[in-house]
């Protein structure tokens, strides 16, 4: 009796250690962190500074991998948020200083992915404009600069684009709001600046800078990197109509209400080494994030800016409406995006892709 009480408490000091531990800001002599590759953004010199500053605080060791289907040889992995969704999700007990960190952005966080961005996409441009709605947008032309300028070619950043244009948290291809959405897109494309559809981050910030578009989409974080005072920003315009099924007729949208949709984050898959992600939710080190880090790390509400002085006109009003309307699940429209993409580049009729005879066009 006795051996069979030693080993229950043997199997419940190993199997509740994980938990215990992550009550307080932990780690170990050898941090292995992993990343997940990403095309469009590289967030591994971020990473290597951040990491750098505290190891040395701390006087640990660490090492820093792309992950290639060994996910458990890491303790943290960072990557985008749907990419870390993936993986195996579970209720943990944050560190009181996380937890608080969350709380404090209006946010309740209790799995194992920590979201340390929150994106709302704006377009930005360098002369003084004003659009209403996506349609406004759509019929504007340039003879001597591209309209518009976006990676159509990144998945993740057209689904987002399709459902914040669209008022939508799901996409139906058989709602006329889908398909009067995806004409204007179409005809977006059609002035859309060609030489960065595979574009990364940086390429299309030299767009921008090089100012070959009218306007170029980014996630509102690049405004704090910016701190943009003189050129014009705002919320990506969205579909001036909404479909009303009950009516049978199209709701004319006034006041559209962004959505955001969580962006870089962390995986935990050991509470003993998560000490690191203390450290980057720290007040200090976001502020140095947003600022210094050209890498559209946006903030994840109004929180994080109380220590910013002069913040572009404008700006406020987008981070408040932030942790209220959050998009956290994509797949409907990632796996039709192939599809989608192929109706905005033209190769496609829309009609060919619903099974009604109820369409617009």
């Amino acid at each position: 009796m006795l051996i069979l009480l030693k080993v229950f408490f043997l199997l419940l000091f190993i199997y509740t250690r994980p938990i215990f531990a992550s009550s307080e800001c932990s780690d170990d002599k050898n941090l292995k962190i992993g990343l997940i590759n990403n095309d469009y953004i590289d967030y591994q010199y971020y990473l290597y500074y951040e990491l750098g500053n505290y190891v040395q605080q701390n006087n640990i060791d660490f090492e820093l991998a792309f992950v290639d289907k060994n996910i458990d040889e890491f303790d943290i992995v960072f990557g985008e948020f749907n990419q870390l969704k993936k993986l195996s999700i579970t209720e943990i007990l944050l560190p009181n200083q996380i937890k608080k960190f969350y709380e404090e952005n209006g946010l309740d966080i209790k799995h194992n992915i920590l979201p340390l961005d929150l994106d709302t996409l704006v377009v930005l441009s360098n002369e003084t404009s004003s659009l209403k709605n996506l349609e406004e947008l759509s019929n504007i032309f340039s003879p001597i600069k591209y309209t518009f300028g976006m990676n159509f070619n990144n998945n993740e950043y057209l689904s987002k684009l399709i459902l914040f244009s669209s008022h939508q948290k799901i996409i139906d291809l058989e709602s006329h709001t889908a398909e009067s959405t995806l004409s204007s897109l179409k005809k977006l494309y059609s002035n859309a600046n060609k030489n960065i559809l595979d574009a990364n981050f940086l390429e299309l910030y030299n767009s921008y800078e090089s100012k070959e578009n009218l306007f170029t989409l980014f996630s509102d974080g690049i405004i704090l990197y910016k701190n943009l005072q003189d050129s014009y920003f705002d919320v990506f315009p969205q579909n001036k109509f909404k479909w009303n099924e009950d009516l049978g007729v199209f709701d004319n949208i006034s006041d559209s209400v962004p959505y955001s949709y969580y962006g870089f984050s962390a995986f935990i898959n050991n509470t003993n080494q998560i000490g690191i992600l203390c450290h980057l939710t720290k007040q200090e080190v976001r502020n140095n994030t947003f600022r210094n880090f050209n890498l559209q790390i946006s903030p994840l509400s109004m929180n994080e800016l109380k220590n910013f002085e002069n913040l572009p006109a404008g700006y406020e009003e987008i981070v408040n409406f932030k942790n209220t309307n959050i998009i956290e699940d994509e797949q409907n429209i990632l796996s039709q995006i192939d599809l989608i993409r192929d109706v905005i580049f033209g190769n496609q009729r829309y009609r060919d892709l619903i099974e009604s005879n109820n369409y617009l066009n």
